[in-house]
């Protein structure tokens, strides 16, 4: 689940993107947006089209606009600006007043919008069905971060050529494999982006890597002194969103008013040295495994398919497996079996995690530990605990 602090922050940064087909098709929020039934529209327009109907609804009446009430001021601001695609300095001599109150009343009108599309699309129940708090959702995995920082470029491509860009590339010889969401890490990198072409100075971008002693990657760029506001606010939205991933990131950027050379680092954390693998067809039993694990130093990789289990345990090699029993084609016991009868795999200790009260079966089959479902925190890590993965 996704919270409200980091919710407005990207609702924020979507509006300031909406009519960026590619920005908008691979924004975080895009895939929660509901698409009309037996839609033939792409996800931008879909999402363009849905909130240009949320604007609409914060029309005060169904009479004729009066630019002088202060009552009708938010919705024509939004309309005009996202809408219409008009200028800040145009709405706001259209509408009788000085930029600084333009600036004023269009972050009150976000906000109420912000707050609309929340609480209609995407605020969470109060607390999940553990009894925890909703968190959001990550999908971690294993990256090559060249891989991902090579798709962010061609994606932004177009309009990198557009503007005369010219991308100067020092990537270290070994890609520095690191281990985080791949949608939120493109998402910083896209922000990081858009960053630069507001920000820069001259037409250049500098971008190198290093592998050790942890992966880097840092961006480097001549600054403009009339740098726009809105930087300070990107900024905001891309420590929010590295904050989760555990990305530290450093920046030097002149202080506003002046030029200079801006470097902006993300230095992620170090591979994690040992993996725990989550063998469960069902996603949100998969996620829960993740967020129960996420502050503890093991890597957690989970496999939806039981019919991959033991090529995915030969790959990983994993200090622990985590085993759900009730799965279609291939179910747990068959492959605690397999595994057990696997000469270079037998030694793997496995935890058997069933809704069905079966510890001696488990036991007899080779499981080291019997756990039913629900399955709590607490006894996981107390589970994980005994066989020294964590301190328990």
């Amino acid at each position: 689940m996704m919270d409200q602090h980091i919710f407005l922050d990207l609702f924020k940064d979507l509006l300031l993107h909406l009519y960026d087909r590619a920005s908008v098709e691979t924004h975080p929020l895009a895939a929660r947006f509901p698409l009309p039934p037996r839609s033939t529209s792409h996800r931008a327009e879909a999402v363009q089209n849905l909130v240009f109907s949320e604007i609409e609804q914060l029309r005060p009446g169904s009479g004729e606009p009066d630019v002088r009430s202060p009552e009708w001021r938010p919705y024509l601001i939004l309309y005009r600006r996202y809408v219409e695609g008009r200028e800040p300095a145009e709405i706001a001599a259209s509408l009788f007043i000085s930029e600084r109150q333009f600036r004023r009343d269009h972050s009150r009108a976000v906000q109420a919008l912000s707050m609309r599309v929340w609480e209609r699309y995407f605020e969470p129940p109060e607390r999940t069905e553990n009894g925890e708090p909703p968190e959001l959702d990550l999908n971690i995995e294993r990256l090559d971060l060249h891989e991902v920082l090579k798709g962010v470029l061609d994606l932004i491509a177009p309009r990198l050529t557009d503007e005369a860009i010219e991308v100067h590339l020092d990537l270290s010889s070994v890609p520095p494999l690191i281990v985080t969401d791949r949608v939120l890490l493109r998402q910083i990198l896209l922000n990081l982006l858009n960053s630069f072409l507001h920000l820069r100075r001259q037409p250049h971008l500098y971008l190198s890597t290093h592998a050790s002693p942890a992966p880097l990657l840092r961006l480097a760029f001549d600054t403009r002194a009339d740098r726009e506001a809105r930087a300070a606010e990107i900024g905001t939205l891309i420590r929010e969103m590295g904050s989760r991933l555990h990305i530290r990131i450093d920046e030097k950027i002149p202080a506003a008013g002046q030029e200079g050379r801006a470097e902006i680092s993300l230095l992620f954390p170090l591979a994690r040295s040992k993996t725990i693998l989550i063998i469960d067809d069902q996603p949100a039993a998969l996620r829960m495994y993740q967020r129960y694990l996420s502050r503890t130093a093991l890597d957690v990789i989970g496999i939806g398919d039981p019919a991959q289990a033991l090529k995915a345990i030969r790959h990983h090699r994993p200090a622990l497996i985590i085993l759900d029993v009730m799965m279609p084609r291939l179910d747990g016991w068959e492959v605690l079996q397999a595994l057990k009868v696997d000469p270079a795999l037998h030694s793997i200790p496995v935890i058997v995690c069933s809704a069905w009260a079966e510890p001696d079966l488990a036991q007899s089959l080779g499981a080291a530990i019997f756990l039913k479902k629900p399955i709590f925190q607490k006894d996981l890590l107390e589970a994980l605990g005994r066989f020294g993965l964590i301190e328990s």
